[in-house]
């Protein structure tokens, strides 16, 4: 995954062994979102986003047409995207919900395919798995293997894994953006309708006093303490709370610059009751600083990214986590705040200058790269400045090669895969007398035919995979914040995406053009006031894209 944004982005991993039945060759492939003209307008359509709360196992047919449906067969399962081949033949085939469920990518679903050609199998492996007496293939212990093998492969990709959260992340913000519009137009349009018809959910309703700044938790101050009551009418409440300003999950940050976030509570009276406020940084991101500054009725945090001396730009994006928590007197459980950082320049790092002789190799990945242990391998980024014909193909002159140079160290498996615009992947599969804590330094060699060499080393240290949660200990609860109260508004709200463009609602009958922020429609005797919201407005798709200071 290597090409710039806008473009199809694959990735070729050749020869892999399938558990002792021979190798399989992987091919994973990431198109663009789908944008292109209307048939008999000027508008552009773009894909629907997807939602945030999507469960991990939770599969979403697709309602329209996706960048995928012209090259895929549709079942009733959904788009058979991951492709079996013999012999350039598609064989058997399995739907998006194994990238959803297997892989763990929801947000690509719709724009990934996986071919897998198994022409390298043993003929008693391909004989086992081909047979007369059914379609597609013999679902056992080799079809397993190659199972096991294209997730093992796939499932932490970094690259893969880019693109699913930045998928995440636009979500994200266009959501949060969407949310604090609603709210504002709440609070503005219960100004003019006092009246209304309301009715609150736990504490505070939208239409009385207590707003989302005081949502009807009392405070009081004994010898000197002050302490949270919980409201004397209403159901529990999951206030106080921490909350980020600006309102997202996720903040980007540009090298170099600095940036301020405030962390609040919600409701900002419980601020005075907060009794610890602990701020973690992430541990893997050194260069990332971050400074505080306690006031009266917030932390302000600034953030600070600074390339070190010899940075390898070919990292960004770096992604890194912020964490808050806090115990409020009066409150047993801790309040937890999880801040996602995006640090990326304004302007991509350019492509290298490829050669027809190369004069060097370097690796890309941050070190030490942490090899987990477990059922998949781990992705090693590498750039050299030679051109992909060098070491693609039955003709290549160029080869890659790789070993653990740390004395005492049994060799992996090691697999590359094939060069595309200077970048490649290195994959190590952790050997089983590895054990967590092992330190080690490999040795990585581009050669070609006649001797001449390109190396490069980096450091590397085994880790245990992640454990499942103990379901007797305690556990955290993620959980959204309710900002306000359900409601019974006297008018209809309404969105519209740039799909939509073209239906005449906009001021005076006339179609929308992307410029306008929204518009409504005056109230008949059997329709309300109706407001419609440009969901995809050309000005707040720039904002939350590059957000300032």
């Amino acid at each position: 995954m290597t090409t710039r944004e806008g473009t199809l982005e694959e990735n070729l991993f050749g020869d892999l062994p399938a558990g002792g039945f021979g190798s399989i060759s992987i091919r994973a492939v990431v198109l663009p979102k789908r944008k292109k003209k209307e048939s008999g307008g000027t508008g552009t359509k773009y894909d629907p986003p997807d939602p945030l709360d999507l469960g991990e196992n939770e599969f979403l047919p697709e309602a329209g047409p996706t960048p995928m449906s012209s090259y895929l067969e549709t079942s009733k399962g959904g788009r058979q995207c991951v492709v079996f081949l013999v012999n350039g033949q598609r064989q058997d085939a399995l739907d998006n919900s194994f990238i959803i469920r297997d892989l763990g990518f929801k947000y690509l679903r719709n724009h990934m395919m996986v071919i897998v050609d198994v022409d390298g199998l043993a003929p008693e492996a391909l004989g086992r798995l081909i047979q007369g007496s059914r379609q597609g293939f013999f679902r056992g212990d080799v079809f397993d293997a190659i199972t096991k093998r294209v997730i093992a492969t796939l499932k932490d990709d970094p690259d893969l894994d880019r693109l699913e959260q930045e998928a995440e992340e636009e979500v994200s913000e266009l959501k949060a953006g969407d949310q604090k519009v609603k709210q504002t137009l709440d609070q503005l349009i219960d100004t003019h309708h006092e009246h209304g018809m309301h009715f609150a959910e736990g504490a505070g309703s939208q239409g009385s006093d207590d707003s989302e700044e005081n949502l009807g938790i009392k405070t009081v101050t004994k010898d000197g303490v002050v302490s949270l009551l919980p409201p004397d009418r209403g159901a529990p409440a999951d206030y106080p709370v921490l909350v980020s300003q600006p309102a997202s999950s996720f903040v980007r940050l540009r090298p170099g610059q600095e940036r301020e976030v405030s962390i609040k509570s919600m409701p900002s009276n419980a601020w005075s009751a907060l009794a610890e406020l602990h701020v973690e940084s992430d541990t893997e991101v050194l260069e990332l600083k971050v400074s505080q500054e306690r006031l009266a009725d917030h932390l302000k945090l600034k953030l600070l990214f600074q390339e070190p001396e010899g940075f390898d730009t070919d990292q960004y994006p770096i992604r890194a986590k912020l964490c808050a928590t806090a115990i409020f007197n009066g409150i047993s459980e801790r309040r937890r705040l999880q801040l996602g950082v995006f640090i990326e320049p304004d302007v991509p790092p350019p492509d290298p200058e490829l050669s027809d002789a190369p004069t060097w190799l370097s690796v890309s990945s941050r070190e030490p790269v942490k090899i987990k242990m477990g059922g998949t391998d781990t992705h090693v980024r590498l750039r050299w400045d030679g051109k992909n014909e060098l070491a693609s193909g039955p003709t290549a002159s160029w080869g890659f090669y790789a070993r653990v140079i740390t004395d005492g160290i049994d060799q992996p498996r090691i697999i590359f895969s094939e060069p595309s615009a200077g970048r490649l992947t290195l994959l190590v599969a952790p050997h089983p007398e590895w054990t967590p804590g092992m330190e080690m330094r490999f040795e990585v060699v581009a050669r070609r035919n006649d001797g001449v060499a390109l190396e490069t080393h980096f450091n590397a240290i085994v880790v245990d995979p992640p454990e499942p949660p103990d379901p007797k200990e305690p556990r955290e609860v993620q959980a959204g914040v309710l900002t306000g109260s359900k409601r019974r508004p006297p008018y209809v709200l309404k969105y519209i995406n740039r799909d939509d463009y073209e239906n005449g609602t906009c001021w005076g009958g006339t179609d929308w053009s992307g410029d306008e922020p929204g518009c409504f429609q005056e109230p008949t005797e059997r329709a309300p006031l109706t407001l419609i919201i440009n969901r995809e407005m050309t000005g707040l798709r720039e904002y939350v894209r590059y957000p300032t200071k």
